[in-house]
């Protein structure tokens, strides 16, 4: 029993010590925008006060009720990789690299994963869990945790790859740390381009385009920190800042519980049975 509570002791650690963080990041961003936007950014802050309701609703549940899961699921798939000495590389590889060349190695092997986990992402049968991320209008940093609990489960397949692949446990853990905050940063809202430096790395202004909601853009910029991998699929778009509408063309219902039961909704219809049309009427003219 002890075995299956741990897990969650974990996340309710997890959750005090990600609460903190969070209010760490409330306050930097604060400064952050106010920096660059002067008092726009109150005005902004203001009609974003309900999409950050959502928001919070979603982090909290997140963190409280699907953490713990996803901590257990991620663990047990670890341990059955483990077992069955299903790791690529042999643990001795990381002591010659080193522990830097090894963190590095793991962050750019991790944006790699979840770049392409990103694409699947924006599949027919997986957009509607993923539409609920999207369907923030006013994107800030705080959006990167609009997340529905199916695209969690999803987003944690990176680390049971990254792990078949032999990195150790503290690489795994560095790999979420930076890509995580990372993530916090381009979904600020914030108008860089990085100039050159985007050859390499992810902007705000590229990630912005990723949620455009009604532009070609929102086909684009699955990574998280290198831009170099939508470069290298042909993925890439960074016009200039983005100034177009964002958000997503359906109907997510109302509030945080909209958002839990849209995919839901999607997938029942699909999968609905649909009527077969009415037979057509006897023909009566013949005698």
């Amino acid at each position: 029993m002890s075995g299956w509570i741990e897990p969650f002791r974990v996340a309710a650690g997890k959750f005090a010590h990600d609460m903190g963080q969070l209010a760490l990041c409330a306050v930097f961003f604060a400064v952050l925008a106010l920096v660059v936007k002067g008092r726009a950014a109150i005005a902004d802050a203001r009609a974003a006060a309900g999409e950050a309701r959502i928001n919070l609703i979603l982090t909290v549940v997140g963190q409280l009720i699907i953490a713990p899961l996803i901590i257990l699921f991620v663990l047990g798939l670890i341990e059955v990789l483990k077992t069955h000495g299903l790791n690529l590389a042999p643990p001795r590889l990381w002591d010659v690299m080193g522990q830097w060349p090894t963190l590095l190695l793991a962050i750019v092997a991790g944006d790699f994963v979840g770049y392409w986990r990103h694409r699947v992402q924006h599949t027919k049968w997986l957009w509607p869990a993923h539409a609920v991320h999207h369907s923030d209008t006013r994107l800030n940093w705080l959006s990167l945790e609009r997340m529905h609990p199916i695209d969690q489960f999803g987003s944690a397949l990176d680390l049971i790859v990254l792990s078949a692949l032999g990195f150790p446990f503290w690489a795994l853990a560095g790999n979420v740390f930076v890509r995580h905050y990372y993530g916090y940063f381009i979904h600020a809202d914030v108008p860089w381009t990085f100039g050159r430096a985007n050859l390499i790395l992810n902007s705000p202004a590229m990630h912005r385009w990723h949620h455009a909601r009604d532009v070609d853009g929102a086909g684009h910029n699955f990574a998280t920190v290198f831009s170099m991998w939508d470069r290298m699929f042909g993925t890439y778009r960074q016009p200039g800042p983005c100034t177009e509408a964002l958000g997503v063309r359906e109907d997510m219902g109302k509030g945080a519980v909209g958002q839990y039961l849209h995919p839901l909704k999607v997938w029942s219809r699909a999968l609905r049975p649909r009527a077969r049309p009415a037979p057509l009427p006897a023909d009566t003219t013949a005698a």
